[in-house]
């Protein structure tokens, strides 16, 4: 795994296999472009991501029915 180095800069590469995808501080990636192995650092240990909080779904409260008087 790697990570952008401290210092570095978000940059989107243009051109390459990699066209397009932008690498973000923070985050950390399996591959990164060719040629720009200078900005980046190798994670020995990757950072564990939160999963999201899942909130279960409220019970539904009962409908009522029409009450006679």
């Amino acid at each position: 795994m790697f990570r952008l180095k401290n210092g570095q800069d978000t940059f989107t590469v243009v051109d390459g296999p990699d066209a397009g995808k932008t690498f973000q501080r923070g985050m950390e990636y399996e591959a990164i472009p060719p040629g720009e192995g200078h900005r980046f650092e190798k994670v020995a240990v990757p950072t564990p991501r939160a999963e999201p909080a899942i909130t279960p779904d409220p019970k539904p409260t009962p409908k009522k029915g029409k009450e006679s008087k």
